[in-house]
């Protein structure tokens, strides 16, 4: 099987400084190869974030594998329209072969995949244990109607839904993140993620991921994760390791056994770590624990400063709750990283310069304000819909929570209580001036953004990579104008 990771769609000019960019790894991609090659398929992984998948390539990686042929595109609503390009170019190139598309685009909108007519089969949800059935299936040339969790075309040309398939419940079961994987791209990625849970037992309107992962929350026993922690930090010396887990401090109890194991081990003294929870889940005593495994870094998603709006996005949390939690991680000397939504339905212009005014009062270290977003499979999908708002087209492309930043194209919601460019403007407002501050300027000065930036490895550039860079420079910088233009002139 080659599982594809299609290339984000993106402002084609960013292309030029995407070299000098640290990539993240196909988290969910990995997991997938890691899981069929435990279970003995013959797998092969392409990453179009390294390099774009041209015929010879695919020609290549078929060279020492038994048809039919099997290719898995794991899609999120950024990459589906290069996934459907690559589909096309597949199934006319090889037409006896079988296309799977898994990932939190196909899992919510099965049909819109589908009826492109060059995919064959959505396997939805957590896909390891249905996709290895299907491989089996599909090798031996066998039925696959009758499993769970999957969507396909039946030879009446109907879609048919199968049921979905049972929650994967022990996540010991799967083997350790198959980081050899990316090995050869060592130079292109940072490898510094580990996610040690699956599953979130909160309900935001805004949140996609609960689409695959459920509501059930899952985590690996503490001697799985320091397997990986090993590996990150003794093999492939990387110096900040993030834990990806939508929320770290679920089970508090758990959160303390893998912090005293880390701390014993002691990784802190060659390595940081960062995490992501909520501010109604952090006290004393867990910031202790994560302070003496080597934690240095929160991510909070405090979203507003309504306790109204919080009510209504059903966070269940208050505005209180994360303030506390601010305070209490910067008592203990944690670099406090935020992230904020403006635009959510029936916002006023006054809750969100609270929002603003909110961050800067805490002290906060980075802040990002993102667009109001509404990914399918969300409430707030739904909210968009019925309040007629929801300004995407069949490509998808501006439906990203950065649309006021580096778009040019509407956002992809706007709520009822105000207009466009009034909204847009507050959001480049709010991230102007919060990045501009003297302090998140000697930040990144200084590396403390933890930013991802990969330098030349020769201290001197070709000429065409001055001229590349320097041209990027100039779009950034007119786009920074343009954009303090819409701010103060619009």
């Amino acid at each position: 099987m080659i599982l594809i990771s299609p290339k984000a769609n993106r402002n084609q000019k960013l292309s030029l400084f995407e070299r000098y960019v640290a990539l993240t790894i196909p988290f969910g991609l990995g997991m997938l190869a890691g899981y069929l090659s435990q279970k003995n398929k013959m797998i092969k992984v392409i990453d179009e974030s390294i390099m774009p998948l041209t015929e010879d390539i695919l020609s290549d990686n078929l060279k020492d594998v038994e048809p039919p042929y099997i290719f898995g595109l794991s899609c999120i609503t950024a990459n589906i329209n290069r996934a459907y390009e690559l589909a096309e170019t597949i199934k006319k190139k090889y037409c006896d072969c079988k296309i799977i598309f898994g990932g939190i685009h196909p899992t919510v909108l099965p049909e819109e995949v589908l009826n492109t007519g060059y995919v064959d089969i959505v396997v939805r949800r957590e896909g390891e244990e249905t996709l290895a059935s299907l491989y089996d299936l599909i090798k031996k040339r066998m039925d696959y109607s009758n499993l769970s969790g999957i969507s396909f075309v039946n030879e009446s040309s109907n879609i048919v839904h199968n049921k979905d398939a049972p929650v994967l419940k022990d996540l010991n079961s799967l083997p350790t993140f198959p980081y050899h994987f990316f090995e050869k791209n060592l130079h292109r990625y940072s490898l510094g993620f580990i996610m040690a849970s699956r599953g979130c037992p909160y309900d935001c309107i805004f949140c996609s991921q609960r689409s695959i992962s459920g509501k059930l929350y899952r985590y690996m026993e503490v001697e799985k994760v320091l397997e990986q922690v090993d590996i990150l930090v003794n093999k492939y010396d990387q110096k900040f390791i993030d834990f990806w887990d939508d929320n770290f401090v679920v089970n508090k109890k758990w959160t303390k056994k893998m912090c005293e194991a880390m701390r014993d081990n002691k990784f802190y003294t060659k390595t940081r770590f960062g995490c992501y929870t909520r501010g109604d889940t952090v006290n004393e005593e867990v910031l202790f624990y994560l302070k003496e495994a080597g934690f240095t870094t929160i991510g909070f998603g405090m979203e507003t400063a309504s306790e109204r709006l919080m009510k209504n996005i059903n966070k269940g949390e208050t505005v209180e709750d994360n303030i506390r939690g601010v305070k209490l991680a910067k008592k203990f000397g944690f670099r406090v990283n935020a992230t904020f939504i403006m635009g959510l339905p029936t916002e006023t212009r006054d809750e969100r310069l609270s929002t603003y005014k909110l961050a800067r009062e805490l002290s906060i270290d980075y802040a990002r304000f993102n667009n109001a977003c509404p990914y399918p499979g969300t409430k707030l999908y739904e909210i968009a819909k019925e309040e007629n708002r929801l300004t995407v087209g069949k490509s998808w492309e501006n439906l990203n929570t950065v649309g006021a930043l580096v778009g040019s194209s509407n956002l992809p919601y706007v709520p009822l209580t105000c207009q466009e460019n009034e909204l847009r403007r507050d959001i480049l407002k709010a991230n102007y001036s919060f990045w501009l501050r003297p302090k998140s300027i000697f930040l990144l000065l200084m590396g403390k953004n933890q930013s991802g930036f990969i330098l030349p490895q020769k201290w001197y550039l070709k000429p065409k990579e001055w001229f590349d860079l320097t041209k990027f420079s100039f779009m950034i910088f007119g786009r920074f104008l343009r954009n303090i233009k819409a701010i103060y002139l619009d």
